[in-house]
C-alpha cells in the first residue's frame, strides 16, 4: 500500500512539474529593451558590414536565458550574451549587416526566443534593423525629395502595422533640415492618438534627425478597429503648412492577458466560401455578396468590424457580429461599381476583425468584371 502511494506521489509530482512549465511569462514582466528598433539612416556601400548593439534588461524575478536569435535573411549576423542573467542585470545582442547586396532600402528582422527559469516567455520579442544602402554619397535634397517647406521627408505616408488594442505603437523615420538655419517643428493640427516628436529639435541647418510617431488607441475617443488613417500638420519656426503627414494601422483586438486555457477556448471564425463571384455586369450596377462564418470554438466568438478598401463595399449587416459555439451567421455586403475609378477585372477584398487568437484577421473576397 505504501508503494502505491508514493507512486501515486512521484506521478502527481511530475504531473505538477509538466503543468508549472507549461506557465508562460509575458515579456512586459520580465525583459526590457533599450530599443527594438535600430535605424542605421544612409549607409555607403563602400563602408562595409554595419554593426548595432540591443541591450537587454532582466527585470523580472528569475534568470532569463536568451537561447536562440533568428534573423530574417542570411546578410544579418546576430551575436548575444549565451549565459544567464540575472534579476537587474543586463545583456546584449550585437546584429551585424553585411551591407553588399546593392543600393537598396533595408528592413531585417531578428526573432529572440528567451528562456525564464523552466519555462519561456509565451512569445518570440522581435528587434529590427533598417536603413538605406547607397552606392555614392547623396546630398540632403536628394536623399529627402518630398518638402514641407524646410522640412525634407523620404515619403509623407507611412504604415505602422498591427496595433492592439490598449497597447501604445511607435516608430521612427529620418527626417531633415533642408535650411540654412535652425528648424524648430512642432505638430499644428494632429488626429486624437497619435504623438508626434523630433529629435533634435531645433534641428540644425542642413542636418538630419529622428521623427518619431506613436500610436495610442485609447486616446481615440472611443473604441475603432480596423484600418486607421491619423493625418497631421507642422509648425515650422512658428508658421503653420497645410502640407499633411499621414500614419496608417490596423487596430485588433489584444491577446497578451489571455492565458493557455483562454486561448483554447477562445472562438475560431470558418469561412465557407471567402470568394463571393459576381460574374459579368455593367459600370453602375450594384451586386450583394453574402458570405456564411461560424464558429468552432468553444466560447462565443465577436466580429468587431467588417471593412472594405474604399467606398465600394458597404457592409449591410449590422455590427459587431456575435456568433455562439457551433452557431454561424450570414454576412451581407453590397457593391457599389458606380463607385469604381476603372473597369475590367474586379477584385474587392474586406478585413474581417475578430477577437479570436487563432484568426484575428480574416479576408473575404469580391470578384467579377465590370464593362
Amino acid at each position: 500500500m505504501k508503494r502505491i502511494v508514493l507512486l501515486l506521489s512521484v506521478a502527481f509530482s511530475c504531473v505538477a512539474s509538466v503543468l508549472a512549465q507549461d506557465t508562460f511569462y509575458k515579456e512586459a514582466d520580465v525583459i526590457r529593451f533599450d530599443k527594438k528598433v535600430h535605424d542605421f539612416g544612409d549607409v555607403m556601400i563602400a563602408e562595409g558590414p554595419v554593426s548595432c548593439i540591443f541591450t537587454f534588461t532582466n527585470i523580472g524575478q528569475q534568470p532569463i536565458v536568451v537561447h536562440n536569435v533568428i534573423s530574417s535573411c542570411g546578410c544579418t549576423t546576430p551575436e548575444w550574451t549565451k549565459e544567464p542573467v540575472r534579476p537587474g542585470a543586463t545583456g546584449t545582442i550585437q546584429a551585424t549587416f553585411s551591407n553588399d547586396q546593392g543600393p537598396y532600402p533595408f528592413d531585417k528582422t531578428l526573432t529572440v526566443y528567451v528562456g525564464v527559469g523552466n519555462t519561456s516567455l509565451d512569445r518570440p520579442v522581435v528587434l529590427r534593423l533598417r536603413g538605406v544602402s547607397h552606392e555614392k554619397k547623396k546630398n540632403l535634397d536628394e536623399l529627402f525629395t518630398t518638402k514641407i517647406g524646410s522640412l525634407g521627408l523620404r515619403k509623407t505616408e507611412v504604415s505602422i502595422g498591427y496595433i492592439d488594442q490598449g497597447v501604445v505603437k511607435s516608430d521612427q523615420m529620418q527626417v531633415a533640415n533642408l535650411s540654412k538655419s535652425d528648424l524648430t517643428v512642432e505638430p499644428a493640427t494632429i488626429a486624437p492618438g497619435l504623438t508626434i516628436t523630433v529629435t533634435p529639435n531645433p534641428i540644425p541647418a542642413r542636418s538630419m534627425a529622428r521623427l518619431n510617431y506613436s500610436v495610442n488607441p485609447a486616446e481615440m475617443g472611443g473604441t475603432f478597429w480596423g484600418k486607421q488613417r491619423y493625418e497631421a500638420t507642422f509648425r515650422l519656426n512658428g508658421k503653420d503648412y497645410p502640407d499633411k503627414m499621414t500614419v496608417t494601422g490596423v487596430i485588433k483586438d489584444n491577446f497578451e492577458q489571455l492565458s493557455k486555457a483562454d486561448i483554447e477556448r477562445a472562438g475560431i471564425p470558418v469561412i465557407e466560401r471567402s470568394y463571393y463571384e459576381f460574374g459579368e455586369v455593367k459600370k453602375g450596377a450594384a451586386v450583394t455578396a453574402s458570405y456564411t462564418i461560424r464558429n468552432k470554438g468553444k466560447s462565443p466568438l465577436t466580429i468587431h468590424q467588417i471593412e472594405g478598401q474604399g467606398s465600394a463595399a458597404t457592409v449591410l449587416t449590422k455590427q459587431p457580429v456575435t456568433i455562439k459555439p457551433g452557431g454561424k451567421a450570414d454576412v451581407k455586403v453590397r457593391f457599389e461599381t458606380a463607385s469604381l475609378d476603372y473597369i475590367g477585372e474586379v477584385i474587392e477584398v474586406l478585413s474581417v476583425i475578430t477577437d479570436a487568437p487563432s484568426k484575428p484577421i480574416l479576408n473575404l473576397f469580391i470578384t467579377g468584371n465590370v464593362k
